[in-house]
């Protein structure tokens, strides 16, 4: 029965952190006034500021044509720039402009200062064992899809 109990308890808190996470994303949304795609496009290049759209499209878990999609789009609105790997000619870059850099900036502070809150709320003994909580969970799901 612990079990049952637990799965229970485990599966209502996920869906607590889910909604709390689409609300957040929402927020994001609203406040910048574009897609969580774009959002989390714009992102994607805090790790590495040019990247072939192959790199991309990997980092997103997206397929190229998808990702090519929503560069066509952020490219028109000046945020992100087409170029050409250095080496191979056939492959094509993309990385952020000055005002996509601005943006993602923008958007990373935002989302800082929303997990800084949270971080506020839970005791600082608490924090590192959350952020060791979080990651167990991730490396979990991730463990269970590849037994798919």
């Amino acid at each position: 029965m612990k079990s049952e109990y637990q799965n229970d308890e485990i599966s209502e808190l996920m869906g607590g952190v889910l909604k709390s996470a689409i609300l957040l994303n929402k927020e994001i949304e609203s406040y910048f006034g574009m897609s969580s795609a774009r959002i989390l496009t714009l992102l994607a290049f805090t790790e590495k500021e040019i990247m072939r759209m192959s790199e991309l499209s990997e980092a997103m878990s997206l397929t190229t044509s998808t990702s090519t999609r929503m560069i066509d789009s952020l490219v028109k609105e000046g945020f992100v720039e087409r170029g050409y790997d250095e080496f191979d000619r056939r492959l094509v870059t993309v990385g952020l402009t000055g005002s996509g850099k601005k943006i993602a900036k923008d958007i990373k502070a935002f989302r800082d200062r929303y997990f800084d809150s949270i971080k506020d709320e839970v005791k600082e003994s608490g924090e590192e064992e959350m952020i060791t909580s979080l990651k167990a969970l991730i490396d979990a799901f991730g463990n269970f899809r590849s037994r798919l």
